[in-house]
């Protein structure tokens, strides 16, 4: 069987595992099969090429991720106060490793068939439960070893010593990001059952990843701006930002006084790492029991009448094929736990992003003077980040568990393949885009009042023209025929750097027209005509 030098590395920690109660032997097999899984599994079921890219696509991603982290880097080169610099740097790797974690490996922790089929054979379950984590691990080092590697060397100008904590610092956190929503998901698991603990495991990933992103708005208020210099003063609500914990280690460095706040601090980014994971290692036997509870694949049972769904389908689709695939598309989507892993965190960013900008520009003038400033104001643009965030489904749509199933396209007496990704991509704007566009709207028109309107009626235009051209540009992949693969964050990421131009090229004309109220409308209608005419161009698929 081929071995890793990742797993040569693993055998220097074989100590620690054993002393966890751990059978290294067997866990270290577990790890190696599933390496070896993962470089042999296939993209595609019905394009046995395309197994030759999927090898290496784990470690394309991983260039994306260095040329975020790429951008990063710069903080750390900051003549400033250490947790200051670094409390920021921590707060934006967390964000990035938390939200890859949470969309492309929740799946692994919450994986009910290994337990079947290894356990079953004399395996415990802190063994396999080891394995799992250990798993995940792997990956989650490299995509950090991306992510920081310009920020080690952008290090170097301080010394080893602050390398070598810096390096430190990012393990813990890694620890810190798998273990803490393990737990959580364990916490969910003992609370709930059935068809609501699947909601509920969705609801909590998106409500963690906005946690997070609206903490880094707190992490960024610790600081004050003082004669052209960030100023430091400690606070005892400092104590919940779990970055400012790890960067309060780089104050020891810098010989500057630790105040009692700080060495709170210092403490907790030790213990709070050691402590999750003892916790977590008593709960492993109770974790891996609740997870049966997600083997429960049973639905309500609907009634046989004419659903919503299958109205609007009949009012947007005139072609009867291509409402047959909206009709399929858009009831897969409701019930694909996993695909709403993936992408509904991506979708909730892009709701709550623009109202998590403006929570970022509040100078605390009083709230009523903050939103009468906003409404003779362009900030409805931030709008355009919800157009960004939507780009995501579009690549998407092509995964599923249940790939296998793609055959049946070989079989359906299909007239037009454009029938297929024309209801795919009306049926993934009404099912998935709509109603988070509509969350949106609310606010917005709480905030900008009535005139609003006209303006999100060109942002909702400008997600159709984006969305048709990041399907234009993209590889078209019929929709559910590609198997889901851990890279799948990268390339959304990568999607949405495509997407920039053309998102661009929307919100600068609409800024342009924005103050006058007639050119607006002129926009938007002109925006409505491009759809109506390129659509058959961007959807026509040759043979």
């Amino acid at each position: 069987m081929k071995d890793f030098y990742i797993l040569n590395i693993l055998d220097l920690f074989k100590g620690i595992y054993k002393n966890l109660g751990v059978d290294y032997k067997i866990m270290r097999l577990i790890v190696q099969s599933k390496l070896i899984m993962d470089g042999r599994r296939g993209q595609k079921i019905l394009d046995e090429d395309e197994e030759v890219k999927d090898k290496n696509s784990f470690y394309t991603g991983l260039i994306v991720y260095a040329i975020i982290g790429l951008c990063s880097a710069p903080i750390i080169s900051m003549n400033i106060n250490p947790i200051i610099k670094m409390s920021l740097y921590f707060s934006f790797f967390m964000i990035m490793i938390l939200s890859v974690f949470i969309s492309d490996f929740s799946s692994v922790i919450l994986d009910i068939n290994d337990k079947d089929i290894i356990v079953t054979r004399g395996v415990d379950l802190k063994t396999l439960n080891a394995a799992k984590i250990t798993h995940i691990f792997i990956y989650i080092s490299l995509l950090s070893l991306a992510i920081c590697g310009s920020g080690v060397i952008a290090g170097l100008r301080y010394g080893p010593r602050f390398i070598a904590l810096f390096i430190v610092s990012i393990i813990l956190i890694d620890i810190l990001m798998i273990i803490i929503t393990a737990l959580m998901y364990f916490v969910i698991l003992k609370l709930f059952s059935g068809e609501k603990l699947k909601d509920m495991i969705n609801g909590f990933q998106i409500v963690f990843i906005l946690l997070f992103v609206v903490g880094y708005q707190f992490v960024a208020r610790a600081f004050t701006f003082v004669n052209l210099d960030f100023v430091y003063e400690p606070r005892t609500w400092h104590i919940l930002m779990p970055p400012m914990w790890f960067a309060a280690n780089f104050n020891l460095l810098s010989g500057n006084s630790l105040e009692g706040i700080v060495k709170i601090m210092n403490i907790l980014s030790i213990v709070v790492p050691i402590i999750s994971i003892i916790v977590y290692i008593k709960l492993i036997p109770v974790f891996e029991n609740n997870l049966q509870k997600l083997g429960d694949n049973t639905y309500k049972s609907k009634n046989s009448k004419e659903t919503i769904s299958q109205k609007i389908g009949k009012l947007i689709c005139k072609n009867k094929e291509e409402r047959t695939f909206f009709n399929f598309v858009q009831n897969i989507l409701s019930k694909d736990r996993e695909f709403k892993t993936k992408i509904y965190p991506s979708l909730a960013m892009g709701a709550f992003m623009p109202f998590i900008m403006f929570i970022s520009l509040y100078e605390g003038d009083g709230i009523g003077n903050y939103i009468m400033s906003l409404r003779v104001s362009q900030n409805y643009l931030m709008a355009y980040l919800c157009v960004l965030m939507s780009q995501t489904i579009i690549t998407t749509l092509k995964f599923s568990t249940k790939y296998e199933a793609a055959w049946i396209y070989d079989i359906l007496p299909i007239k037009d393949k454009k029938n297929v990704y024309t209801g795919m991509f009306k049926a993934s704007i009404y099912k998935l885009i709509l109603p988070v566009f509509i969350i949106m709207s609310i606010g917005f028109i709480f905030i900008f009042g009535i005139n609003a309107i006209i303006h999100l009626a060109v942002v909702f235009s400008g997600i159709i023209i984006t969305s048709m051209l990041t399907f234009k540009f993209n590889e078209k992949e019929l929709p559910f025929s590609s198997e889901y693969r851990n890279t799948n964050s990268a390339s959304n990421i990568a999607t949405m750097f495509k997407s920039m131009f053309v998102v661009g090229i929307v919100a600068g004309i609409h800024f342009i027209v924005s103050n006058n109220i007639l050119f607006t409308g002129i926009y938007l209608i002109g925006l409505v005509l491009f759809i109506k005419l390129s659509w058959n161009k961007v959807f026509e698929i040759k043979s």
